[in-house]
């Protein structure tokens, strides 16, 4: 719940100190000798009470009125009715502060009597300090709107993030479905050829799944965790179409201190394999090529009779995981022979 109060107890001694300061300064201006005696203060010491009493009030009675319209006007959603609205409070605060203060003054030293009261002098003596309340509330206006300035943009910021990770979420809900219709598709057709490879096949998609559910809250993850999740992977197709029709081989850096979004090289395999033909006669290859900081995943041209539905939503998820990430997005070339996916690597965050 927002303070109704301006200040705390901890402003209102900052701002004390501050005019206690202004105070014992001010009058070095004009006097700077009398400091160095007694006698000298003597004579100065009204005017350090006099800059210490106007530099309180005003900056009180400036401080009170940006309270209370950083309540209802903010500069960054009405910045031409808070200018307006900033000049007409501070010539109506700093300056009543001002006049309240001079008479205060006075009376403390019995220079006013109110039997004839010098209004012309008290106006005055107010309107000069007012000059100086502009100043301060200059102050307090751009401290304020630096202030709501960074804690809107750390507003946008967690929104930003939020819709980010709303957005990956349903991506890889996307992909987990479409994968596990593929497995069981692959499952089904082996179990009524073999038995034992059937049920190697279920331990290794065991551990595939398992991979999957650690990585599933991840922006991004290892390159090198993500590679031997994908050598795993072929293995598990290799089980279903041989090792002479899926022909699988990589050309990379040692070492690469990489990450990679996850199961991103899984659904550019996945892709091949689906909309490919995969044969001892027609064997599909597949190579994964590290240029620099990229990654090209390969693969021949021997498309399927029937071609999936769903060819682009792969592809398509893949690219907006990397826009989300801010990053540069892949570059798909596809020509008579060979169609292939340029990814980048990403540097650790």
């Amino acid at each position: 719940m927002e303070s109704s109060s301006p200040y705390s107890r901890k402003e209102i001694l900052k701002w004390i100190g501050i005019s206690a300061l202004l105070g014992l300064i001010v009058p070095a201006f004009y006097s700077f000798e009398s400091y160095w005696t007694l006698q000298g203060l003597s004579k100065i010491w009204d005017d350090m009470l006099y800059s210490f009493m106007m530099s309180l009030g005003i900056s009180l009675s400036v401080g009170l009125n940006e309270h209370l319209l950083d309540r209802r006007f903010s500069w960054l959603e009405h910045p031409g009715k808070r200018l307006i609205l900033e000049i007409i409070g501070i010539s109506l605060f700093a300056f009543s502060a001002s006049f309240l203060m001079n008479v205060l003054f006075f009376t403390l030293f019995g220079m006013i009597d109110y039997s004839n009261f010098p209004w012309k002098i008290m106006l005055n003596n107010a309107l000069i300090p007012l000059y100086v309340g502009y100043v301060v509330s200059a102050f307090f206006i751009s401290r304020g709107f630096l202030s709501r300035a960074k804690a809107e943009a750390v507003r946008a910021e967690k929104l930003q993030t939020e819709k980010y990770r709303s957005e990956v979420r349903i991506l890889r809900d996307q992909l987990n479905p479409h994968f596990l219709f593929n497995s069981l598709n692959i499952l089904t057709n082996m179990v009524y050829e073999d038995a034992d490879r059937s049920a190697a096949y279920i331990r290794q998609l065991s551990r595939f799944y398992r991979y999957v559910l650690e990585v599933q809250d991840e922006d991004t993850v290892e390159f090198e965790l993500e590679l031997q999740f994908i050598r795993d992977y072929i293995q598990l197709q290799q089980e279903r179409f041989g090792t002479n029709a899926l022909q699988y081989s990589e050309k990379l850096f040692p070492n690469s201190d990489f990450h990679i979004p996850p199961l991103a090289l899984q659904l550019l395999l996945e892709n091949a394999l689906k909309h490919n033909r995969c044969s001892s006669t027609e064997p599909l290859k597949i190579e994964i090529i590290q240029e620099g900081n990229s990654l090209m995943i390969r693969n021949n041209i021997q498309k399927r009779t029937a071609q999936s539905e769903h060819l682009g939503i792969g592809l398509s998820n893949l690219k907006r995981r990397y826009e989300l990430l801010k990053a540069e997005l892949p570059q798909i070339s596809n020509n008579d022979s060979h169609f292939s996916v340029k990814i980048p690597l990403l540097s650790k965050a």
